[in-house]
């Protein structure tokens, strides 16, 4: 068998090429498409362990979802100080180098869209929007007929816990997650919590960070900017996962 160096491995040379500013003389630039080539990489992780977290919930094995989704927890966070990286930019080095984006935007990311519906809170109507190709539309409508973690989360409850009430469930495997079974389902039920916070605060900074960067000018992708975003920052994946703390 022959050797694989570690560019060959990795296909440096095909990678380096992915890389390709529009805007002469925008510094700037190079490190927006790095930071957002990155995030689509991370979620490509994320949808693969988001599926395994699926896989072993609905086949009511809550002790085998915890190390999945521990990692997307880790990408999740991981991301958020990608944010940090970008909020290093000025806001005029940034316009140096958005108009000529329009109208690409994060708000185009099907996989992102993905990451939604593989944790249980997709919306049916981004299937619809008109900037995904047919590839892209074929692909996401494949995700969201896909088992999800939030279903799945559901059935190990179910086999677990037992039948009923959402939260009457969930208020009895607070109380008690004294077995293994209960105890590995509590520590998913955290962790979900984790992802589902994450999110909530990778929204949050995002707002934060566009709000620092364009004010209050509209997105390029045609959303609203600023406006559309905070109607996004008080959204939940789980929300019956933060409900039952109010009942404990």
């Amino acid at each position: 068998m022959a050797a694989t160096d570690y560019s060959t491995y990795l296909r440096i040379d095909d990678l380096l090429t992915l890389q390709v500013p529009l805007t002469t003389g925008a510094d700037d630039e190079l490190l927006f498409i790095v930071v957002h080539q990155a995030y689509e990489l991370w979620f490509k992780v994320m949808l693969e362990e988001l599926r395994r977290v699926a896989t072993r919930l609905h086949g009511a094995e809550p002790w085998r979802a915890v190390a999945p989704l521990s990692r997307t927890v880790d990408v999740g966070r991981l991301l958020l100080g990608h944010l940090a990286v970008l909020e290093t930019m000025s806001p005029e080095e940034f316009l140096r180098f958005r108009d000529p984006l329009n109208p690409a935007s994060g708000f185009q990311s099907f996989q992102f869209r993905a990451v939604e519906f593989l944790s249980g809170a997709g919306d049916s109507r981004s299937l619809d929007f008109a900037f995904f190709d047919d590839r892209q539309r074929a692909w996401l409508t494949g995700v969201a007929s896909e088992p999800d973690v939030w279903t799945g989360f559901l059935a190990s409850l179910g086999a677990i816990v037992g039948p009923g009430d959402v939260l009457a469930r969930l208020g009895e495997l607070y109380h008690d997650h004294s077995t293994p079974e209960r105890s590995a389902l509590h520590a998913v039920a955290e962790r979900l919590v984790d992802h589902d916070e994450n999110l909530a605060a990778w929204r949050h900074r995002h707002l934060l960070m566009a709000g620092r960067e364009i004010g209050r000018r509209p997105g390029t992708g045609g959303s609203a900017g600023l406006t559309y975003l905070e109607t996004t920052i008080e959204r939940r994946l789980y929300p019956a996962l933060w409900d039952v703390r109010s009942v404990l």
